[in-house]
Formats: C-alpha cells, sequence, structure tokens
C-alpha cells in the first residue's frame, strides 16, 4: 500500500513540469515604423490578454524586415514572414485572408480628426459640409482603404508619400489636413512632437469602417485561438477595462460630441 502510494505521488508530481514548461507560441506581427518604437501598444496589449485569458504562453515578436500596412496583407500567406496582423477591413481583404470578426476598436476607426497646421484653425472652423472640404487637400497612403474612402467621396488627397512625410507635408503647407482616427491621432501628434501641428478642434468624419485581425487562411486554429480569446475578454470586461486604459483620456479631451459631423460614404 505503502509502494503504492508514492508511486501516486510520484506520478502527480510529474505531470507539474510537463504543464509548467508549455513551449509559449511564437507569434510574428509586423514591426513599428517611424518615429514609433512600439507598432501598435493597444493592439499589442490587447493581443498578449487574449493569450492570457486563456493560460496559453505567448512570444509576441516583430518581423525581422520593416512592412507597411499594406504589405503585410500581402506577405500574412508567408509564415516566417508574418502569422498575424491586424487591418481595416475590405470585401477584398476578407476574401484574401481570414479576418476574426471583432471590430478591434469598437468601430472608432472610422471616426477621423484631422491633424493640422495651428495657424489654420480659422479656416475649419467656418466648414461645416463636405462641399466646403473638397476645397482642402488631405494626405493619406494609396494603399490604405481610407484613400479610396476619400475618392470615392471625391475629396482631393495626396496619396504617394511615407507616412513620417505626412505630418511635413502638413507643417509645410504641400497639404491642408491629415484624417486620422480618433484611436490613432493624439498618439500620433505627441510622438512626432511638432509645435507647428494641432490636432484640429471643430470637425469629425464618421465613416463605416472596421479593424479586423487577419491571419493566412492556412493557419485556421491561430484564428480560432484569437476568436476565442477576444469573446472571453468581451464577456468579462477586461477588453473594455484595457479600451478606456490606453483611449478612455484622449477620447474625452478630443470632444467628440460637440463637433460637427461630416459622413462619407464607403463601398468597400
Amino acid at each position: 500500500m505503502k509502494h503504492q502510494f508514492s508511486v501516486l505521488i510520484f506520478i502527480v508530481l510529474l505531470s507539474f513540469p510537463a504543464a509548467s514548461s508549455q513551449s509559449a507560441l511564437r507569434v510574428v506581427i509586423p514591426g513599428p515604423t517611424p518615429p514609433f518604437t512600439v507598432r501598435n501598444p493597444f493592439v499589442e496589449d490587447l493581443t498578449k490578454l487574449i493569450f492570457s485569458k486563456q493560460n496559453l504562453p505567448l512570444d509576441l515578436v516583430y518581423a525581422s524586415e520593416k512592412i507597411t500596412q499594406g504589405r503585410a496583407l500581402k506577405v500574412l500567406h508567408n509564415n516566417d514572414i508574418l502569422d498575424l496582423t491586424w487591418s481595416v477591413s475590405t470585401t477584398e481583404r476578407e476574401r484574401e485572408l481570414q479576418p476574426i470578426r471583432i471590430p478591434i476598436y469598437q468601430g472608432y476607426i472610422g471616426w477621423r480628426v484631422f491633424i493640422i497646421n495651428k495657424d489654420n484653425q480659422k479656416i475649419y472652423n467656418d466648414i461645416s459640409n463636405i462641399s466646403q472640404l473638397r476645397e482642402k487637400l488631405a494626405v493619406q497612403r494609396f494603399d490604405w482603404p481610407d484613400y479610396q474612402i476619400f475618392i470615392e467621396n471625391k475629396l482631393p488627397v495626396h496619396g504617394n508619400m511615407p507616412f513620417s512625410q505626412m505630418f511635413k507635408a502638413v507643417e509645410g503647407g504641400m497639404a491642408d489636413y491629415f484624417p486620422r482616427s480618433v484611436m490613432e491621432a493624439t498618439r500620433e501628434l505627441e510622438s512626432y512632437g511638432s509645435k507647428k501641428l494641432t490636432i484640429e478642434k471643430t470637425l469629425l468624419l464618421k465613416y463605416p469602417s472596421w479593424c479586423y485581425f487577419f491571419v493566412a487562411n492556412s493557419k485556421p486554429e491561430l484564428a480560432k485561438t484569437i476568436k476565442k480569446g477576444f469573446e472571453l475578454i468581451l464577456a468579462d470586461g477586461s477588453y473594455q477595462a484595457l479600451f478606456e486604459q490606453h483611449f478612455g483620456s484622449a477620447l474625452k479631451d478630443l470632444n467628440l460630441n460637440d463637433r460637427k459631423v461630416i459622413h462619407l460614404t464607403n463601398s468597400l
């Protein structure tokens, strides 16, 4: 009897190292672009929360090469470059890749404020409709869905410059405004650190837009894991707590309820 009990204890103890030594899942995501040292603090914290809620060790690493948003979606099929990315959804992107259809930003990604030259605020005070806005030149990347949305709504837009140059374009008068989502504008402006730029105070663009996680079609298990974890953190409130931690203060400071809203269409 004593021998059997000792064997049982040995078996139980033997099981603990196996459980605790579970190897972390290595997930490669796009790395940061200048002027940032972190690609997306909220998305990275969100991804870690999704995995930790399921007690799954995660090794979240940046790709070794610089990858733009548009290129990230194209190379996602190549597993040695990327495993996971996130982006505004379009019909084409959902056809080619596997989306996890839970909006990362609750739909706020389609709410846009403008980064402008501080000296020009008085010009925007008198703008209240899309016809007046069409007299101004925006700047976006040609491979962003937002670029096509501006074209669709007949809003002049410059699309052929790197991300970091867009701020300089607004500083120097090459463009009038740089539309950024209400989730991005405050952080980006602080990171860029220009004394000439500010967030325009009176206008808000709105168009339907959802930002999803995307994985390659060859990785259905990764998609299932992210979807399951996302549903768990939505249910227990930890997603909303993380969202408020990252964006609550910035959204409040933007005074969104007091802005003049201009609605755009989005056929994508």
